[in-house]
C-alpha cells in the first residue's frame, strides 16, 4: 500500500549511497566524496557517478522525485560538499527504523545500524568487519580500484532497497490506525529535515579565529594565575584539579552542608545548576562558580575550525527520546557554556541573527491541553509575574524588577520543572526552600492549571494502555519493558517532542527560502545574513519562526524573539560580564609567561 502510494506522487525513487573520505573530525573539513550510487526502482536502472560525473545527480525532476537512504544525514552531506542542489524529498530509514523500534529493542550501541536492522528483517548484508575493510582500502590503499567502491557501494544500494521494501510493510503493521497519506507526510518531513540539517553542518558557524586563538595560547598560564589566586581565600584546589575533600569542606564552613544536593556515592553535586543555585546567595561560592567557569572554558580547544573560519561538528537532528536536537557541547560554540559563545563572530559586512520562541514549553503546554487559565495568562507581559500573583507570593500590580526578579525565577523554575516532570525532592534541591514549602507552591501551580495536570495524566495513563506517545507529526516514544519506564519522560515528551518538531518545521522552510542557516539548538535557531538584506530578512525569519508555531499549536502563535549580532556575540549582562573578566584575566600581562598572541 504505502509503496504504491509513493509511486503514485512520484514519478522516481531513487536508493542511494555514497562513499567518502572526512576528516571533519579532525580538521573541521566536509567530506571528500569518493563516488555516489543511484538506483531508480521503478525503472531499476542504477546510476554510478565518481570522478568528473559527481558534479550533478541523475536526471530527475525535483517534485517529482524520492531519495531513499539509510542516515540521510550522510548521503545530503556529500551532495553539499558537491555544490549540487539539494533534493526536496527524502526518506531516511533510518528515522523510521527508530520510530518503529525505539524503545522496543535494547537501544545500545549499533542497534539502529544498517546492519542490525538488516539482520533484523532477514536481509543479507555486508558484515562489519568486511564493511571496515572496505573502507580501510577507500582510505589508505592508493591501488585501490574505484570499480571496487563501486562495487562495495552498490551493494549497499541493494541491501538498503530491500530493507526499504521491509520497512514500509512494517510501517503498515505497525501505524495501521493511520492513513497512508499521513505516514508519508510525516516520513518526508522528518527526511527533509535530516537532509537540511547536514546543510546547517555544511554552513557551519562564522568564528572569530584571532579571539580563539588569543584564548586557547595564553590560557593554560591565566588558568593557573586564577586558581592560584582564588584558591587562596577558597582552598579547594588541589594540584590544579577540584579537591571534592576540600570542597566539602568549604560547603561546611560556609554552613550549607545541610543545603547541598549530594551525588548518589554521597559526593556533593559539583554540577552547572547546583553551583549557580548557591553562587545567587553566597559571594565565595559566586567565586568558586566563576573559577569552575574559566577552568571549563578550556573545553574551548575543543573545537574545530575549518581553513573557512567555520566551526562545525555532527548535529543529531534525533537524538533524544524526544527527538530533540543533540550536539557536542565541547566541539559546538552555539551549545557550549554561555560566556563562551562571544567567539561566534559573522564575516565583513554581515550579520548574525539568533532567534528563539518565547517560552516555548509554556506556549506548547497552554495550547496542547487547552488549558484557558493558561492561554490567558501567556497574553500577559510576563507570565511568571503573573503566576507568583495568582499564588499570593506578589501583591497585585507587581512588575519584573530586581525586586521581584528572585521569586518570580522561583515560580518560572517550578512551572517549567512540572511540565518536565520533576517533583518536590528536585525542585527543593535546586531551590533551596523546605519541603513543605516546595509542596506548596507544586500544589498551587496543579490546582491554577488543573486542565493541563488532567490532560497530561490523561495522556500518561492512555501512554501506558497504548505502549507509547507522538506527536502531531508521527515522531514516536515506545515505552518498552515496565522496568524501563522513565516516568519523567512520559511527561515532558508532548512538550519537549514537539517544541523538536516546531524547530524541524522552522529549518525545513528556512531552508527552502534560501536562507542560511548556521546554527540549531533545542528552541533557537542562527541565521546568517548580508548587512543589506538585514531588516527584511529579520522580519522574515521572525514570521517563520511563528508559522512554525502555528502548525503545532492549532493555529495559535508562539511568539519568537530575535537578536542581531553584528560583531561578536554578546550575552545577557550577567554571562556578558564574566566573559569580560575571564578576557581580562587571560590577557593581564602578570598571568602570562609568554607574550601576548593577539
Amino acid at each position: 500500500m504505502l509503496l504504491e502510494v509513493l509511486k503514485e506522487n512520484f514519478e522516481q525513487i531513487f536508493v542511494c549511497d555514497a562513499e567518502f573520505i572526512c576528516d571533519k573530525k579532525d580538521k573541521g573539513e566536509r567530506p571528500n566524496v569518493v563516488c555516489f550510487v543511484f538506483k531508480e526502482i521503478i525503472s531499476g536502472k542504477t546510476y554510478k557517478h565518481y570522478e568528473d560525473s559527481l558534479k550533478e545527480l541523475p536526471p530527475h525532476k525535483p517534485k517529482k522525485t524520492l531519495f531513499v537512504a539509510y542516515n540521510v544525514n550522510a548521503e545530503a552531506s556529500c551532495i553539499a560538499n558537491l555544490k549540487i542542489k539539494m533534493p526536496i524529498y527524502w526518506w531516511d530509514c533510518f528515522i523510521e527504523n527508530q520510530k518503529l523500534y525505539r524503545g522496543r529493542i535494547n537501544g545500545g550501541k549499533g542497534a539502529f545500524s544498517m546492519l542490525r536492522t538488516a539482520k533484523r528483517y532477514g536481509i543479507e548484508c555486508m558484515s562489519e568487519d568486511l564493511k571496515k575493510w572496505n573502507i580501510s582500502q577507500i582510505l589508505n590503499n592508493p591501488e585501490h580500484k574505484i570499480e571496487d567502491t563501486l562495487d562495495y557501494c552498490e551493494k549497499d544500494v541493494i541491501a538498503t532497497e530491500k530493507l526499504f521494501y521491509e520497512q514500509l510493510k512494517d510501517i503498515e503493521r505497525t501505524f495501521a490506525n493511520k492513513g497512508p497519506r499521513e505516514i508519508i507526510q510525516h516520513a518526508l518531513i522528518h527526511g527533509r529535515s535530516m537532509a537540511y540539517t547536514a546543510i546547517v553542518e555544511h554552513n557551519g558557524i562564522p568564528i572569530d579565529n584571532e579571539l580563539l586563538d588569543e584564548i586557547n595560547y595564553n590560557f593554560p598560564v591565566a588558568k593557573e594565575k586564577i586558581i592560584e589566586d582564588i584558591n587562596s581565600r577558597l582552598d579547594v584546589y588541589e594540584n590544579g584539579s577540584l579537591s571534592n575533600k576540600k570542597f566539602k569542606s568549604l560547603v561546611a564552613r560556609l554552613g550549607l552542608i545541610d543545603q547541598w544536593p549530594k551525588t548518589p556515592n554521597g559526593q556533593l553535586s559539583t554540577t552547572e545548576k547546583v553551583i549557580y543555585k548557591f553562587a545567587q546567595q553566597n559571594e565565595a561560592i559566586n567565586e568558586f562558580y566563576f573559577l569552575k567557569e574559566f577552568v571549563d572554558s578550556q573545553k574551548l580547544k575543543g573545537f574545530i575550525v575549518g581553513p573557512d573560519g567555520r566551526a562545525r561538528t555532527d548535529l543529531n537532528m534525533f537524538g533524544t527520546a524526544t527527538g530533540r536536537t543533540n550536539q557536542s557541547t565541547s566541539r559546538y560554540p552555539f551549545n557550549t557554556a554561555k560566556p563562551m559563545r562571544n567567539i561566534i563572530k559573522p564575516n565583513m559586512h554581515w550579520a548574525l541573527v539568533s532567534g528563539d520562541w518565547k517560552s516555548q514549553e509554556v506556549y506548547i503546554a497552554a495550547h496542547l491541553s487547552k488549558d484557558q487559565t493558561l492561554m490567558d495568562m501567556l497574553e500577559e507581559e510576563d507570565i511568571y509575574i503573573q503566576i507568583a500573583i495568582k499564588a499570593g507570593a506578589l501583591p497585585k500590580g507587581s512588575i519584573r524588577n530586581e525586586e521581584t526578579e528572585s521569586i518570580r525565577n522561583k515560580y518560572k523554575t517550578v512551572l517549567l520543572g512540572l511540565l518536565y516532570g520533576r517533583g518536590a525532592k528536585s525542585l527543593r534541591e535546586e531551590l533551596g526552600i523546605t519541603h513543605d514549602e516546595a509542596v506548596k507552591i507544586i500544589h498551587d501551580l496543579k490546582t491554577m492549571f488543573s486542565t493541563y495536570f488532567a490532560w497530561i495524566n490523561d495522556l500518561v495513563n492512555m501512554a501506558y494502555a497504548r505502549g507509547y506517545m507522538s506527536t502531531k507529526f508521527g515522531w514516536r516514544y515506545w515505552i518498552g519493558k515496565e522496568d524501563k519506564i522513565n516516568p519523567r519522560t512520559l511527561s515532558n515528551f508532548p512538550i519537549q517532542a514537539h517544541g523538536s518538531e516546531m524547530l524541524r518545521l522552522a529549518l525545513i522552510d528556512l531552508t527552502e527560502k534560501g536562507f542560511e542557516v548556521n546554527g540549531l539548538i533545542h528552541d533557537g535557531i542562527m541565521i546568517h545574513v548580508p548587512l543589506v538584506k538585514l531588516n527584511e530578512t529579520e522580519l522574515k525569519f521572525k514570521q517563520i519562526m511563528e508559522n512554525a508555531s502555528r502548525l503545532i499549536l492549532d493555529g495559535k502563535v508562539c511568539p519568537a524573539d530575535t537578536k542581531v549580532i553584528k560583531s561578536n556575540f554578546k550575552q545577557g549582562k550577567e554571562e556578558q560580564k564574566k566573559f569580560e573578566r575571564m578576557i581580562s584575566i587571560i590577557r593581564d600581562p602578570s598571568n602570562r609567561s609568554t607574550p601576548l598572541v593577539a
